[in-house]
């Protein structure tokens, strides 16, 4: 038996349903963590000092929640395009933020490859096993 090099090992749709729960995952793991000091946290984003006091607690108080949300939907395969979006915003506040080399021992800022799997979600769609596709109203044509 010749080995296909060139050919996917099992069904493609099955890709973007472990693109979502790693990444859902991610994002469900970050917002808790957040909830859990969220004083602490919100400290932590008015330090940074980009956004003015008003703004760094309204983004401090929101983003575990949307972080949750989107995390969640992501893993449901519930609007998966727009969790899409929404998450990677997120992380392009997160790269914004800290840099694409946060720190002396990172190669570069790892959110870079969640937003490039967030990218590629929006542009294929949840895949197998999705609410989404369970919500899809078949067309006529």
């Amino acid at each position: 038996m010749a080995i296909k090099i060139n050919v996917p090992i099992g069904d493609p749709s099955m890709g973007p349903l472990w693109i979502r729960m790693s990444v859902g995952a991610y994002f469900l793991m970050a917002g808790l963590s957040k909830l859990q000091i969220l004083a602490g946290f919100l400290a932590h984003v008015k330090a940074f000092g980009i956004l003015p006091d008003n703004g760094a607690y309204l983004y401090g108080v929101t983003l575990p929640y949307l972080e949750l949300f989107v995390g969640g939907c992501l893993i449901l395969g519930l609007w998966t395009t727009l969790s899409s979006i929404v998450g990677g915003l997120m992380i392009v506040s997160f790269i914004w933020a800290f840099g694409l080399f946060p720190g002396s021992s990172d190669i570069f800022n790892k959110d870079i490859v969640v937003l490039g799997a967030l990218a590629g979600l929006a542009f294929t769609g949840p895949g197998a096993f999705s609410l989404d596709n369970l919500r899809r109203v078949p067309t006529d044509g």
